[in-house]
């Protein structure tokens, strides 16, 4: 039967020929796997589909490439990283009521989720360096990653109380660190800021906080590693890089210790040679019987 009030394909065809300026696509069937594609891309939108992709890689490791290509061992072993970084400080904490039944929570998440990705940062001594160079950067400006929530936000308990604002906020202090000129000092410098975020949530909180607060900083830097910086850390020798840098920084400060000490010799040499001539200037007699 056919359908009245359409026009045959056969019909158009004919028109198309009458009317050069005209052009009518070639018809095509459409295989299953496009018309999925396109049901699904109806549904997904592209912002929602690149959350859903860096809460998958962030947990179980999948990622679908994106304009950075970032490699998804990359944010794995980063998140980790975070993850053991956060227990360092909590450990270091002195106010944190709840401290041991916290770091044993966190202990189990972490070698539940990322137990590969810790047993090569140790291993590897990526987490060695890491809080080698974190607390350089504490000891070089302590004020800056202190008290963090407060410096950065005019709410900072309610910060401190919500894992989701924890997270946005310690994504947006990373953006800020990273935009531009990228090194592994402020690579450093975001990890100094999430495990101080995750320090004072621990420290804030009344009773026992929850597990998920404590980590919310370490989904932001699974975010910003799916950005530049975690192409940045690609380009630059993975997370082993942060080990070169390490090693070209005790060089560098042994460097200057050699060559402040050669000064310092070289100085006191010349100043005693200045008093031993004012010496001979002072007592010519002193010099003539020295002579003799």
């Amino acid at each position: 039967m056919r359908r009245k009030l359409s026009t045959p394909l056969t019909s158009l065809t004919s028109v198309s020929d009458e009317l050069p300026g005209l052009k009518i696509s070639p018809s095509r069937s459409l295989s299953p796997l496009d018309r999925t594609k396109r049901r699904f891309s109806t549904m997904v939108t592209s912002a929602a589909a690149a959350a859903v992709t860096r809460r998958l890689s962030a947990t179980i490791g999948w990622y679908l490439a994106s304009h950075t290509q970032v490699k998804p061992q990359i944010v794995r072993q980063g998140r980790a990283l975070c993850l053991q970084y956060i227990k360092t400080q909590i450990r270091r904490s002195t106010t944190c009521v709840k401290k041991q039944i916290v770091m044993k929570r966190l202990q189990r998440m972490i070698e539940t989720e990322c137990g590969e990705e810790v047993t090569c940062n140790s291993d590897t001594g990526v987490l060695s360096a890491l809080r080698a160079l974190c607390a350089a950067l504490e000891r070089k400006r302590p004020e800056a990653f202190r008290h963090v929530a407060r410096q950065a936000t005019r709410a900072p308990s309610a910060m401190l109380r919500s894992d989701t604002a924890l997270a946005e906020l310690a994504l947006a202090l990373a953006r800020r660190v990273t935009r531009e000129n990228i090194t592994w000092s402020k690579i450093a410098a975001v990890y100094c800021i999430c495990g101080a975020l995750a320090r004072e949530a621990a420290e804030a909180a009344e009773g026992e906080p929850s597990l998920e607060l404590i980590t919310a900083p370490a989904a932001a830097i699974a975010d910003v590693l799916h950005e530049e910086p975690g192409s940045w850390i690609a380009s630059h020798g993975g997370w082993n890089g942060l080990i070169d840098r390490l090693r070209a920084s005790e060089r560098d400060h042994t460097s200057e210790k050699n060559l402040r000490f050669m000064i310092g010799f070289f100085v006191m040499t010349f100043l005693t040679l200045l008093l031993f001539r004012w010496l001979l200037h002072t007592n010519p007699s002193y010099g003539d019987s020295y002579i003799v």
